[in-house]
């Protein structure tokens, strides 16, 4: 099947485009969906977007060299301003140009929207799996924010929380900064996955950390993923910090 390569710019797709042909039925390995809710607000503006675009790029450029994780990720992104966007639908990480430097900041912090759109394309995409026979991993949602919610996200909150307390998906909250509303993050994920405080600006640690997590998620057998050890996060995770 010919898939297409996408740019993490390409502009938003409702519900209703995601089409069957978006999905490579001929690739036979499980798939791990990924769904990273990045914060574009204004306040991420000048060095934090610039250092998030490049360990984007550097997340995609090192998961998608590594053959078991290049036929398994499938990576979708959406941020968050003044509305949710998803720039990114689901794709082949091997399918997304690594070169791309897209997200800019702007606006305000519309988190619930953010968390509404991801349960919903989440619930699609492993619909699309079952419907075409194709094993998939628990998929993977992280949630990261350097401020506090403009938005109703309560509601939003409470269906990708249940998921993760009944253990369907390994949720990750990061807060970015000093002004991350902490008592917030806590209430948005499940009491077993607590918040973490990102050191600094080390978006390339996380997603070293991230893009290793990800080559033993697609190294070992969908029924032994629960018993996958991943590396330490003291690299990249103030521990001290929240």
């Amino acid at each position: 099947m010919n898939m297409k390569t996408r740019d993490i710019n390409m502009q938003t797709r409702a519900n209703d485009k995601y089409l069957d042909d978006s999905l490579d039925t001929m690739n036979p390995a499980p798939r791990c969906p990924v769904v990273l809710l990045l914060d574009t607000s204004g306040s991420m503006r000048g060095e934090p977007i610039n250092e998030l675009n490049a360990a984007l790029r550097q997340f995609v450029h090192e998961t998608s060299i590594d053959e078991a994780a290049s036929m398994s990720v499938e990576l979708e992104i959406i941020t968050f301003g003044d509305e949710a966007r998803v720039i990114l639908p689901f794709t082949p990480i091997n399918n997304v140009r690594k070169n791309s430097t897209s997200l800019s900041a702007a606006g305000g912090t519309f988190i619930g929207a953010a968390l509404q759109q991801a349960e919903s394309n989440l619930r699609i995409r492993r619909e699309m799996y079952r419907s075409a026979g194709i094993s998939s991993y628990k998929p993977w949602v992280v949630l990261m924010t350097d401020g506090r919610p403009g938005d109703n996200w309560k509601a939003p909150a409470e269906k990708l929380r249940e998921m993760a307390e009944h253990d369907d998906i390994t949720y990750l909250g990061l807060e970015i900064g000093s002004k991350a509303d902490h008592q917030m993050m806590c209430q948005i994920l499940p009491a077993n996955a607590r918040p973490l405080k990102l050191q600094g600006l080390k978006f390339k640690e996380f997603f070293r950390w991230l893009t290793d997590s990800m080559k033993s998620i697609s190294a070992s057998a969908v029924s032994d993923q629960d018993n996958v050890r991943f590396g330490s996060i003291r690299s990249w995770a103030d521990l001290g910090g929240v």
